[in-house]
């Protein structure tokens, strides 16, 4: 489970939003990687130090790699993990003359070698993914990703079982299962759904009317499904109009993934845990700044990443607010 949006205003401005939806509690920390960083990837042989610092909520699974689940470098890329159940495919072995990486490292590989999406399309013809537990989940995890850099454009990228295919992202939204060309389809189903009111129609000389307010909304699902997270998503992303500026956008993006929060015990999976939102985060692309808040404290935090020192020789981490904080009227 998860959603992800890029969203741009107006004045060009533009970011990539996502919820992190997860049963298995994450407990991430926010962390920056600083350029020139030596990275530790499992299958690659020679190790290209970072050219790039980004940041991102991240887990340190041996108090040296990170697994990150999103970020945004110096350069103003961001991607976004997602899962991909029942379709994601990687291989079993090492492959001669290929950038072999552990489905897991993808994002942290991204953000810390690339400055803009062509470069990326390009990489990913080279990109080989090996079938590979990570150590806090105990088996390897299904994923696809969106990628996006100042532009506005958006990629996503999907490991299937023909091949790894990147698709431009023309309407700005991922969600998880199926592939991203199946919710591209499914959109035909919902055309007639839009943000204005019904009119009035007459019947043999009786005339019907609108219970309220969003009746050309009716017909939008609203489970938690990812096709129904998908166009819920599609829907409200593209009736926001007159965005201006990040503070404006930042606001516009959070009431946009509301829609598709899920409070915990809401979602019950199989194994009898809760799926729910543990994060929601923003990335916005000019300024590189990584806003976020959390399932535990709704205040939304905020990382300037040009503020830090880039050429530093350490990762630095932040420790996440776990308590709610209230703005106090009278004392």
């Amino acid at each position: 489970m998860c959603t992800s949006i890029t969203f741009k205003t107006d004045d060009q401005i533009n970011m990539l939003a996502r919820t992190m939806d997860f049963a298995l509690v994450l407990d991430p920390v926010m962390t920056m990687m600083p350029r020139n960083y030596h990275w530790q990837s499992l299958y690659q042989i020679t190790q290209p130090d970072s050219q790039f610092a980004f940041a991102g909520l991240s887990r340190s699974f041996d108090g040296h790699n990170y697994v990150f689940a999103d970020g945004i470098n110096e350069a103003g890329l961001a991607c976004a993990v997602l899962y991909f159940p029942g379709y994601a495919s990687y291989s079993e072995s090492f492959a001669t003359g290929k950038i072999n990486l552990a489905p897991h490292e993808v994002v942290q590989w991204l953000l810390s070698s690339f400055n803009n999406l062509e470069d990326v399309k390009e990489a990913v013809t080279k990109l080989h993914l090996i079938d590979t537990p990570l150590p806090f989940l105990g088996t390897t995890p299904p994923l696809h990703w969106i990628v996006t850099d100042e532009s506005g454009a958006s990629i996503v990228i999907e490991p299937l079982a023909e091949g790894i295919k990147v698709y431009d992202n023309p309407i700005g939204v991922m969600t998880n299962s199926p592939d991203f060309n199946w919710h591209l389809t499914n959109i035909r189903n919902y055309i007639g759904i839009r943000p204005e009111q019904l009119t009035d129609i007459t019947i043999n000389g009786t005339t019907f009317k609108p219970f309220g307010q969003g009746a050309g909304t009716f017909g939008l699902p609203g489970d938690f499904t990812p096709p129904a997270r998908f166009i819920r998503t599609v829907f409200n992303r593209h009736a926001m109009r007159n965005i201006h500026g990040e503070e404006e956008a930042i606001k516009a993006v959070y009431h946009i993934l509301a829609s598709v929060d899920i409070p915990r015990g809401s979602v019950i999976t199989a194994q009898d845990s809760y799926d729910f939102t543990q994060h929601t985060a923003c990335m916005v692309c000019q300024s590189r700044t990584y806003y976020f808040k959390t399932y535990d404290n709704n205040q939304i935090n905020k990382l300037e990443l040009m503020k830090e020192n880039l050429e530093g020789s350490e990762p630095l981490t932040w420790s996440v607010p776990k308590e709610q904080n209230y703005h106090h009227l009278n004392g």
